[in-house]
């Protein structure tokens, strides 16, 4: 058995990579939309005696890490097919995936996880989690009654872009692990409606001097076998608000539609504000789960890159790195804040210990050095180091990436 490891070399073997895909997740609408996004030199393939075996891409992001903007791998469409497993393919395919990242000074690697089993044995560690509401709209009033002085305006998903772009890049810019949206990403994933052919909807809001302060991205459709005739699900694949008057008018504004009995927004930040903003929160019916995951592949210029949350200096020692070993080490992090500097050092005797995984859920913000020391995946040399590492990771907002990928 010959095994090669390599990118597709054509848009032939793009189009078998794109198959391959599909099988694995059984997808029925196929891979179209994201093989005319995708480049061959994104992919990293495992190739068996000359036949596709195994599938890795990587599409390359720019990505706000505690609102500085970082490039990171964007890690997806992982498969291999069933005849081909328990032989390293996986191992191999990504292990050449985070070498290329590191040679392209991609210092972290991100995906949504299909098991999270899977790529936590390659180092990958928690790092955002993702909200979904799904309530009856009659039930999820508000506790006080707006103040809107603005408007809403429906348009097109072409309508809207222009207009709501610059909304998205200005919520976006403090923000943690949002991506930086192409026009490409807009298409697969903003504007992707739940089924094929189904109409997307913008909904817009405009202050009182006609500016677009906020916009909600929908679908609405009728419910199968529902008792009432003309029942609607609507689905929000987005909600962007840039102050609370823009989101509780769009909020007001999706309660508005008389037929729709269940409302489901998809992607919520978690520390979105309906629970404070409603009367009746439980009536969302919260639900949490794991969302992104991070790998550091570069730990230098990862912690070179983002901003903290206060000044000070630390010391920290990551335990062995199988998978990226040019990682292992101890770290010198100094930082003023905005800007920090990083150098490796020597000796023992570091401020806090980790392994790649929990430094990578650090690094985003999703738990703290504290939270980490008490589940016993990170070890600090006293209480005050604990705390100064609790400072300086120390996000604005909680981590969310409103896209898939």
């Amino acid at each position: 058995m010959t095994i090669e490891i390599r990118p597709c070399a054509d848009r032939d073997e793009l189009r078998e990579y794109g198959r391959i895909v599909s099988y694995v997740f059984a997808s029925e609408e196929g891979m179209d939309d994201e093989l005319a996004a995708t480049q061959p030199e994104w992919t990293v393939c495992a190739f068996v005696d000359g036949k596709m075996a195994s599938t890795l891409g990587v599409w390359p992001f720019t990505v706000r890490l505690n609102g500085v903007p970082v490039p990171m791998g964007g890690v997806t469409a992982v498969g291999t097919l069933p005849n081909y497993r328990r032989r390293g393919l996986l191992r191999q395919t990504m292990r050449r995936a985070l070498e290329t990242m590191y040679e392209r000074r991609q210092p972290l690697a991100i995906l949504w996880a299909s098991m999270a089993a899977i790529y936590q044995r390659f180092g990958y560690g928690l790092a955002s989690t993702g909200v979904t509401y799904r309530f009856d709209p009659r039930l999820a009033g508000l506790a006080q009654r707006p103040n809107i002085t603005g408007q809403i305006e429906l348009l097109t998903t072409d309508e809207a872009y222009p207009v709501i772009k610059p909304v998205f890049i200005e919520w976006a810019t403090p923000r943690n692990l949002v991506i930086h949206r192409s026009a490409e990403l807009w298409r697969v994933s903003t504007f992707r409606p739940p089924k094929k052919g189904l109409p997307v909807h913008v909904a817009v809001y405009r202050d009182a001097d006609g500016t677009p302060r906020g916009y909600a991205v929908y679908t609405a459709q009728g419910v199968e076998h529902a008792p009432d005739e003309g029942e609607q699900e609507i689905r929000v694949n987005e909600l962007v608000a840039l102050d609370a008057s823009a989101w509780m008018a769009l909020w007001e504004f999706l309660r508005s539609h008389d037929l729709a009995r269940r409302i489901e927004l998809r992607a919520v930040s978690p520390d979105d504000p309906a629970p404070l903003l409603l009367l009746e929160p439980r009536v969302l019916n919260r639900r949490t789960q794991d969302a992104i995951w991070m790998r550091v592949v570069d730990v230098q210029r990862a912690l070179e890159a983002r901003a903290y949350g206060a000044a000070g200096r630390l010391t920290i020692s990551l335990t062995a790195d199988d998978e990226c070993p040019w990682n292992s080490g101890t770290y010198e992090l100094e930082t003023n804040g905005p800007r920090a500097e990083v150098r490796r050092v020597s000796g023992p005797g570091a401020d806090i210990t980790l392994e790649p995984a929990a430094l990578a859920s650090l690094l985003a913000g999703q738990w703290s050095a504290s939270f980490l020391a008490r589940a016993g995946r990170l070890e600090a040399a006293d209480e005050a180091k604990l705390r100064l590492a609790d400072d300086l990771f120390r996000t604005a907002y909680a981590p969310f990436c409103p896209n898939g990928f």
